[in-house]
């Protein structure tokens, strides 16, 4: 009898330094880990302030307000958009935005939105305009845009010939240069991205093609709670207000 209680009296601070550990694992496991987004250059969704370097836009600023309400800790980060892309593929508490939401890419991530909406448009030059309204009607030319840009798989399957670069300046640039024929992105940003460059005698706007809904895309292995909350949270926003008040800023 006296061996049964030592036996007991030696088992229990193996048992409480035990449970202190699995205690620990626990804990460790419900704390919040910072979430990575990256984002690209996409006017006026997703820009950057070139003196500080903070992003903002009609995007940026309801990811931020998602994250504040949401009480997740994040960092924004941004890059070219197939860097930005295959991050938030690729690790674990990682997202990324805008993301158009297509079949393609359905499995590849949790969806929380859509946070903005917009055009794709087709940029060529100036004598072009209004003789050139249609996909149909640049079947056999070569179009260019970004690396990873959504319009490359939508035109590649349609059997467009697509030329790519790491961003879009230089796509539209190529166009004005004579060395491709077209250019896509999205509208505002493509318009943005002719007076930027001075470019306005060269390239215009031609027509629009396609509007998509953009996300923010979580990778699959982020917890559903997660992707739960912040839906939540945005669907609040939309109610509140504080969605179409970001969106009137833009």
């Amino acid at each position: 009898m006296k061996h049964i209680k030592h036996f007991k009296l030696k088992l229990f601070p193996i048992c409480f330094v035990l449970s202190l550990a699995i205690g620990g694992v626990c804990e460790a496991k419900t704390k919040a880990s910072t979430i990575n987004i990256t984002t690209e250059y996409l006017y006026p969704l997703n820009i950057v302030n070139k003196e500080n370097g903070s992003i903002y836009g009609q995007s940026a600023d309801k990811v931020r307000e998602l994250f504040k309400r949401s009480q997740l800790p994040y960092r924004m980060t941004m890059m070219s958009w197939n860097r930005a892309f295959e991050l938030a593929r690729n690790n674990a508490d990682t997202c990324v935005f805008s993301t158009a939401r297509i079949k393609e890419r359905e499995s590849w991530f949790h969806w929380i939105g859509p946070i903005a909406t917009g055009n794709w448009a087709v940029f060529g030059s100036p004598d072009k305009l209004g003789k050139i309204t249609r996909l149909e009607d640049i079947k056999q030319s070569s179009i260019g845009t970004e690396v990873g840009n959504v319009s490359v798989p939508y035109l590649s399957e349609k059997g467009f010939h697509i030329v790519t670069s790491i961003e879009s300046a230089t796509t539209f640039k190529n166009v004005a240069l004579g060395r491709i024929d077209f250019a896509t992105a999205g509208e505002t940003h493509g318009k943005k991205i002719v007076l930027d460059n001075h470019l306005e005698n060269k390239v215009v706007w031609l027509f629009n093609y396609q509007t998509s809904d953009y996300y923010l895309a979580c990778n699959p292995k982020m917890h559903t709670d997660t992707i739960t909350l912040l839906n939540a949270k945005l669907r609040e926003m939309k109610v509140d207000g504080t969605y179409k008040n970001i969106d009137n800023k833009y």
